[in-house]
């Protein structure tokens, strides 16, 4: 019993010979309204109505959810604190959304002099539900190839086919078996980038690095909805670190059946000062996929780079310019000691990319720069374009991978940042 306590139990009578004793009537009065509340919230309980008694003694305020990301998945962001205090560039974060096959969405970096830039062309981070809807353009995913990067799965690049009787659903024939793809319009005779692109991940799991973060996300994407002759599983990895941001995107055929398999990228570069007439570009290739200039389509041949004016081999790149590019670059050179290595330089920003494949399956780069665009898009892919086309001969002939039940496809590339004029690390 406390001093309080033990006082008031002490107390004279007040005058009149009256006085409150904890042995009087107020016990058992308190006791019996707390028995009295036991039994009305029982009741209130057992009818619903508990939650009702609440608000009305303690109303709580509704909290709104926060809103989730493109395909009903939340973004996934890797970040690391900052090192060098602005001496080099070096990245600092990455956001990618699970719920659209893992688009690599936008990368920051701090750049010496311009603080905090992104490297990726991409809308704020708020409006990519709003873009990426899954209505309408976006109904199978058209809409993640226009932003950041697309992981592009169970083929890269562009796919002809045959219209079926359900509009916007094109067709082609692989060893006896059918394969069916969405259109990218309802007029189109050619696919979308492969049918990943609107698929949410069955899995996300983030891990700390000492120097960065990694993320890996699993898809089960069994044989697509039907339109594929196998079962397959797609894992995507990322690590991020100072300098370097690792994909790694791994298919293995869980199926029992043979399936043709093909993975590629399509990231949107930005040239941050907006000067395209004077960033450099270096593609490290010996040839260059010919097209008809009617259809567009590759006719199945090679052509030499060097003289062209689309020709980047040349050490330290060239000239990126204002004209339109769009080409596919083939029999990649790799360097002394690393994979082929890409590149995109800003001068005003004095910064540079290196796009670097490290798995031999990556057999092209496809390039791409709008007119008077500020970015460029730099895609290593396993295959190439309209690789079911008769133009090929075979698909292995345009480097579509046939999986075999319990085999493994493994496409691998590093994104490096450095300031220009600085040792490559990658050398």
């Amino acid at each position: 019993m406390s001093v309080a306590e033990k006082n008031a139990g002490q107390r004279k009578p007040t005058r009149g010979g009256r006085h409150f004793s904890t042995r009087g009537w107020v016990t058992p009065a308190i006791v019996g309204l707390l028995c009295a509340g036991l039994v009305l919230a029982s009741y209130e309980r057992g009818h619903g109505n508990l939650h009702k008694i609440k608000t009305k003694v303690d109303p709580q305020p509704v909290a709104e959810p926060l809103p989730a990301g493109p395909g009903g998945q939340d973004p996934i962001r890797l970040s690391r604190s900052a090192t060098t205090i602005g001496k080099e560039a070096e990245l600092i974060s990455a956001t990618f959304l699970p719920g659209r096959g893992m688009n690599v969405f936008q990368v920051d970096a701090l750049i010496p002099g311009h603080g905090e830039v992104q490297v990726m062309m991409s809308p704020a981070l708020a409006s990519a539900a709003g873009l990426m809807n899954g209505l309408d353009e976006d109904a199978n995913g058209s809409a993640s190839t226009t932003v950041g990067g697309a992981i592009l799965a169970p083929w890269a690049q562009s796919l002809s086919g045959t219209p079926t009787g359900t509009q916007g659903v094109l067709t082609t024939e692989w060893q006896g078996h059918r394969l069916m793809f969405p259109a990218m319009n309802s007029q189109s005779g050619t696919s979308v980038e492969g049918l990943l692109l609107n698929r949410g991940a069955d899995s996300v799991k983030t891990d700390v690095l000492p120097d960065g973060q990694t993320v890996t996300a699993t898809f089960h994407a069994g044989n697509f909805g039907g339109n594929w002759p196998s079962t397959v599983e797609v894992t995507v990895e990322a690590q991020l670190t100072s300098h370097d941001l690792d994909l790694t995107v791994t298919a293995t055929n869980t199926g029992h059946q043979p399936t043709p398999f093909g993975i590629g990228w399509h990231p949107y570069f930005a040239i941050p000062s907006g000067d395209r007439s004077n960033a450099l570009l270096k593609i490290p290739s010996a040839t260059v996929v010919e097209t008809d200039r009617k259809t567009g389509k590759p006719n199945g041949k090679m052509t030499a780079v060097s003289g062209l004016i689309h020709d980047f081999s040349r050490e330290g790149g060239a000239r990126l310019g204002m004209e339109r590019l769009n080409e596919t670059y083939t029999n990649l050179i790799s360097d002394v000691g690393s994979g082929p290595v890409a590149e995109i330089e800003d001068p005003a920003y004095n910064y540079k990319l290196s796009v670097i494949p490290l798995t031999p399956s990556i057999t092209n780069m496809r390039v791409l720069a709008p007119e008077e665009k500020p970015w460029v898009s730099i895609g290593p892919n396993t295959n190439l374009d309209d690789p079911f086309g008769a133009e090929w001969g075979r698909p292995e002939n345009a480097g579509m991978v046939m999986l075999a039940p319990g085999a493994t496809l493994r496409w691998k590339v590093r994104v490096e940042i450095s300031v220009i004029g600085s040792a490559d690390s990658s050398q």
